[in-house]
Order: C-alpha cells, then sequence, then structure tokens
C-alpha cells in the first residue's frame, strides 16, 4: 500500500478547516450556552444560599419569639397563680368576716330574743303583782283609809316645793276663766274633810278655790285633785299605776 501524500494533505486541510467551522460556529455557542446555564446556576445556588440564610435568620427569629412567648407564658401564669391565691385569701377572708358577722348577729338577735322574753315575762309577772295588788289593796282599801289619806294629802299641801306651788298659782289663774276644779275620791267625804280640802288648795294657791266633788272607786282609797292642767293626787290605784309605769321601765 502506497502513502498518498497529496491525499494526507487534504485531509489534514479538512481536519483544520473542520476545527474551524467547529470553533467558529458551534464551540463558542456551545460554550457560551454552557456560560450562561453555568452563570443561571450560580445565581440559583446564590438565590438558594440567601434563602437559607433568610429562613435561618426567620428560624432564629422564630425561635427567639417562642422563647419570649413561653417566658411571658410563664410570667403570666405566675402572675394568675399569685392573683388567684391573693383572691383566694380575701374570699377566705370575706367569708370568714361574712360568718362571724352572722355569728354576731345570731348572737344579738338570740340576746334579743332572750332578753324580750324575759322582758315579756318580766311584764306578765309585774302584771300580775299589779292585779295581786290591786286586788288585796282593794279588800284593804276602807273610808278610813281615805281619810287617812286625805290628812296626809292636806300636810303634803302645806310643804309642796315653790315649783309645784307656782304651777298651782297658775294653773287657779285659768280657773277663773271657767276651767272647773275636781276633787275625785275613792270613797265619801265628809263636809269637814271637803272644806278642808278646799281650803287647803285655797292658801296655796292665794285665792278662793270652789271644787266640785265626785266619787272614783276605781282610786281603790285617797283622792284625786285636778286644778286645770295641774294634777294632784294621793290614791292607791295611781301609786300602783307608777309602780306598774317603773316596772316596765326598768
Amino acid at each position: 500500500m502506497q502513502f498518498d501524500w497529496t491525499t494526507f494533505v487534504l485531509e489534514v486541510i479538512n481536519f483544520l478547516v473542520l476545527v474551524w467551522l467547529l470553533k467558529h460556529f458551534f464551540y463558542k455557542p456551545v460554550l457560551n450556552i454552557l456560560d450562561a446555564r453555568q452563570e443561571r446556576v450560580r445565581a440559583e445556588v446564590a438565590r438558594a444560599e440567601q434563602l437559607q440564610q433568610d429562613a435561618e435568620a426567620l428560624k432564629a427569629q422564630y425561635e427567639a419569639r417562642l422563647a419570649d412567648w413561653n417566658k411571658e407564658r410563664e410570667q403570666a401564669r405566675q402572675q394568675l397563680e399569685q392573683e388567684l391565691a391573693q383572691l383566694r385569701a380575701v374570699s377566705t377572708e370575706n367569708i370568714k368576716q361574712s360568718l362571724a358577722d352572722e355569728e354576731a348577729k345570731a348572737r344579738v338577735r338570740g340576746a334579743a330574743i332572750t332578753a324580750s322574753r324575759e322582758a315579756e315575762l318580766a311584764r306578765q309577772a309585774a302584771g300580775e303583782a299589779y292585779e295581786n295588788a290591786s286586788a288585796m289593796l282593794r279588800r284593804l282599801a276602807t273610808p278610813e283609809l281615805t281619810a287617812s289619806i286625805v290628812k296626809m294629802f292636806q300636810q303634803d299641801m302645806k310643804a309642796l316645793p315653790s315649783a309645784e306651788q307656782e304651777a298651782l298659782r297658775k294653773a287657779a289663774q285659768v280657773v277663773e276663766s271657767g276651767v272647773t276644779v275636781e276633787i275625785a275620791s275613792a270613797h265619801a267625804l265628809n263636809d269637814k274633810d271637803l272644806s278642808s280640802i278646799s281650803q287647803s288648795l285655797s292658801e296655796v294657791a292665794c285665792r278662793p278655790i270652789n271644787a266640785v266633788f265626785k266619787l272614783d272607786p276605781e282610786l281603790i282609797a285617797g283622792l284625786r285633785v285636778t286644778v286645770g292642767e295641774c294634777l294632784l293626787h294621793a290614791n292607791l290605784a295611781e301609786e300602783l299605776q307608777f309602780f306598774r309605769r317603773q316596772s316596765k321601765y326598768a
């Protein structure tokens, strides 16, 4: 086999032409495409790295916020527990105070009921004592006892305090305007006693007094003198009423 240099040279020229064509019309665009793709890859990688950094920053921010939220939640829980403890303490104290107040009110009501019962029993006892004393005095009351009380009344008239004498004199002045002077007695009085009573009243009143006499058995024993608005009495019935009223106020 013979070597053909002409053919060899032509083949080399063809190869060089092919390389030049490939370099200028194929390899450079491919390189450009590869460069562009590599640039896009680098951009995507940079973007991915940026996204990862942003994600890590967001993650760190989220973890920080989560930690703050957990801290705030713990503080809120502790504050709530403190408030609940204070509320329980206040409620317990209020309940204790309310129970104490109710107990005090119950004691007061009980004492009031007891005092009312005792007062009622005392009134009943005083009423019974008054009725018994009244019944006994009615049995003991006699005209002689009334006469003795009349004498005592005349003695007391002479020893009246100046204030009472002044009141009697003022009442006697009103009598002149038509007001009646009345002397009531539990038993009938003789003319001497009636005259003596009128004279005693006249001496104290410093003016003549003419009285109207009437019989009042409810006085039990003794008499009652009414001069206008001035009332003088010396009888068992009103004395009993006085002691009965005192027993009510006791």
